[in-house]
């Protein structure tokens, strides 16, 4: 035992002196998506012929933030890959895979944009194929879809806008803490932690939510073709399942990936194609750079993450029970 814990200990040290080594090298990650050696290789995943149905992967909570180690967040991933599709022209369809609660309000809608403009500039069908969960954000998203597919239990719905502020000023009182501003104007500490927040602010947050609600409702009737008044109906934040959504007109048909990437080689006009997925080069050094950062985490129970996101309130398109 004694000596698999010295072999561990080499591991450990071992990983944290090569990740030294890439980043004096190449610098931060951030660096290393530029350097020439990061590259986005196509792995082929069935098809063949010249032309590309590329299947890109919307995994997890919608975010613009990259992590502590500098890794670039989804928003600037997904960002990239866009491009890359924008950019050959052998791409001939998207299949847009989903499985996400949703996420920012403001990294969601630069993905919906994107996603735009991608059908604007390149007149590419897209289709959507929703996995376990796709919900605010994530319909956000679908909404860009020439067709919607989804299991009859995948989770979707959750259409709305959730902004929320965390606050201890009861428990500061019994402590006898107290927290004072010097403020240039009378909302300067608007929605502060320390103390109770007032009508006059909740009336400007229930503004800010609103307008993103609208915004989220709009996208819904365009992508949808379906009249404000029914969006207004179903968008109370509900979840819906894949069944529900059928009926209410918020996802076409029922097939999982390999189905909506048959439909959309049906819609791209081609016989044959190359079914491909994006994967970057640069996989083990980012895994040195996750593994240093681990190791050398000064909080492991990961208590400041969550302070960060009780201090930093954000507009969310996000399903959160």
């Amino acid at each position: 035992m004694h000596r698999k814990k010295w072999v561990a200990l080499v591991i450990v040290l071992a990983v944290f002196l090569l990740g030294l080594l890439v980043e004096g090298i190449y610098g931060t990650y951030t660096d290393l998506v530029d350097h020439p050696g990061f590259a986005w290789e196509e792995n082929v995943v069935s098809g063949y012929g010249n032309s590309k149905i590329v299947q890109l992967f919307v995994n997890g909570t919608i975010s613009g933030q990259q992590n502590s180690a500098g890794v670039p967040s989804m928003t600037e991933l997904l960002t990239e890959q866009l491009r890359r599709i924008e950019e050959d022209e052998l791409v001939k369809a998207l299949v847009l895979r989903i499985d996400s609660p949703g996420g920012e309000v403001v990294a969601t809608d630069e993905l919906h944009r994107r996603l735009l403009r991608l059908k604007q500039v390149r007149n590419l069908p897209i289709v959507v194929s929703m996995g376990s969960t796709a919900a605010s954000g994530g319909y956000y998203l679908a909404t860009t879809g020439d067709a919607i597919f989804a299991n009859p239990n995948t989770l979707t719905g959750s259409l709305g806008v959730i902004f929320n502020l965390f606050n201890y000023s009861e428990a500061a009182n019994k402590l006898g803490v107290h927290q004072y501003a010097i403020k240039s104007g009378r909302f300067k500490d608007i929605g502060s932690p320390s103390r109770p927040l007032t009508d006059p602010e909740r009336h400007i947050f229930q503004t800010l939510v609103n307008e993103s609600y609208n915004n989220f409702v709009d996208v819904i009737v365009k992508g949808r073709n379906l009249s404000r008044q029914r969006v207004l109906e179903i968008a109370d934040g509900r979840v819906y399942s894949g069944e529900q959504a059928k009926r209410m007109g918020l996802i076409d048909e029922f097939g999982d990936l390999e189905e909506a990437t048959r439909y959309a080689l049906s819609l791209s006009g081609e016989k044959e194609a190359m079914v491909i997925r994006y994967a970057d080069q640069l996989s083990i050094s980012k895994l040195l750079f996750s593994m240093k950062q681990y190791w050398s985490n000064p909080d492991p129970l990961g208590l400041n993450r969550i302070w960060d996101r009780q201090s930093s309130p954000r507009l969310l398109y996000q399903f959160m029970p």
